[in-house]
């Protein structure tokens, strides 16, 4: 009689390859929540950036003053543009925005604050500030992920990774999105 030998894993052979497996995907984690931070704020920032874009091209096309305007509950809940310098969302704005998550805080990072970036009808901001700023936070692994976004003078958006200063030149800076978690 010939013995036949059966073929496939024992048990304990596959208890150690998923305790292997585990131990893998669990340094791995919290690299990947920094990488779901960082495009969460890349998600909103595109959205801030095009808004703004949005209300900067408005106001030269309608030669008149367009304004964003932060919800009625404030930047983190949203956002719209408005044809007018107006403090509040209308029933008829040209774009509206809502932020698709609350692990988002976005707020006026500049010293003016306030719920309003007026563009006049060349397209330069016509607000208080030298230069509105707009900063994004959010949390990853145990650390703060932030991003700034600048509003110059003459209405271009620039952004930087980190929290946003008092100062409006940063044009010495690389203006990335990369990097914002520290």
């Amino acid at each position: 009689m010939v013995a036949v030998r059966a073929r496939g894993l024992s048990m304990i052979e596959l208890l150690a390859g998923l305790v292997i497996l585990s131990v893998l995907v669990s340094l791995a984690a919290p690299s990947f929540s920094r990488m779901f931070a960082e495009q969460r704020l890349r998600q909103a920032g595109s959205e801030l950036r095009i808004s703004l874009a949005t209300a900067r091209s408005e106001a030269v096309k309608r030669n008149e003053a367009v304004s964003l305007v932060a919800s009625d509950a404030g930047w983190s809940s949203g956002w719209c543009v408005e044809p007018a310098v107006s403090g509040a969302c209308t029933n008829q704005p040209i774009q509206e925005f809502t932020l698709p998550s609350d692990l988002i805080t976005l707020g006026r990072g500049d010293d003016v604050g306030g719920n309003v970036i007026a563009f006049n009808s060349w397209g330069r901001v016509a607000d208080t500030a030298d230069c509105p700023q707009l900063s994004l936070s959010t949390m990853a692994g145990g650390s703060t992920c932030d991003l700034c976004l600048i509003v110059t003078k003459d209405g271009r958006v620039e952004s930087h990774s980190g929290s946003c200063t008092s100062e409006c030149d940063v044009a010495n800076e690389e203006m990335s999105w990369a990097g914002s978690c520290s």
